[in-house]
């Protein structure tokens, strides 16, 4: 959220007071997803500016990662982990070889394509960014007690879990629901 942006209690009264056709329909809840999703990217590319990395980056890094030893993927098996599209994600790849962040060893089962790894540079580098946002999300969680931090994870796994489970079931039907529904 830049400076200028006005706050989410403020569109959200704005919207009761001056849209009122919508205003039972809004959901607080979602303008505040919206909006906590936006402040949290927003401070992460600040937190990686002064280690020369991007969010982007810091997805790559992290889902080579979460990888069993030695941390690699294919190209796809990435981009379709990362929602990124394969245009978008080679740029990545490439500033990340640069930085000497990953390793393009050749892919054993396919001599057409090279895998991606995570090199020990990486490995370093995504230690020291993962450092600097955990203490940055404690500090942004302290409005929360422990319990209250414990229940909102709670709810947003229940959310998140039932959209990937529906948007999954979906994909083979092409059906975002009942929108799409309605224009066949």
């Amino acid at each position: 959220m830049s400076q200028n942006q006005v706050a989410a209690e403020d569109v959200i009264r704005r919207i009761r007071e001056h849209w009122p056709e919508i205003a039972e329909r809004i959901r607080p809840s979602v303008i505040y997803l919206y909006r906590a999703r936006d402040l949290l990217l927003d401070d992460v590319e600040q937190l990686l500016k002064p280690l020369g990395m991007r969010s982007s980056d810091l997805d790559v890094l992290a889902a080579l990662r979460a990888q069993p030893k030695p941390w690699q993927l294919t190209p796809t098996e990435l981009y379709r982990a990362l929602l990124l599209s394969s245009g978008g994600l080679t740029k990545i790849l490439y500033r990340l070889k640069e930085a000497g962040w990953i390793d393009r060893p050749a892919n054993p089962e396919d001599g057409r394509s090279k895998l991606v790894r995570l090199s020990r540079a990486g490995t370093r580098q995504l230690d020291k960014a993962l450092q600097v946002i955990f203490a940055h999300e404690d500090h942004k969680l302290d409005v929360l007690s422990a319990k209250e931090q414990q229940e909102l994870g709670r709810l947003l796994g229940k959310l998140v879990g039932e959209w990937e489970k529906n948007r999954l079931q979906s994909a083979d039907s092409h059906d975002l629901g009942p929108a799409s529904k309605q224009e066949s």
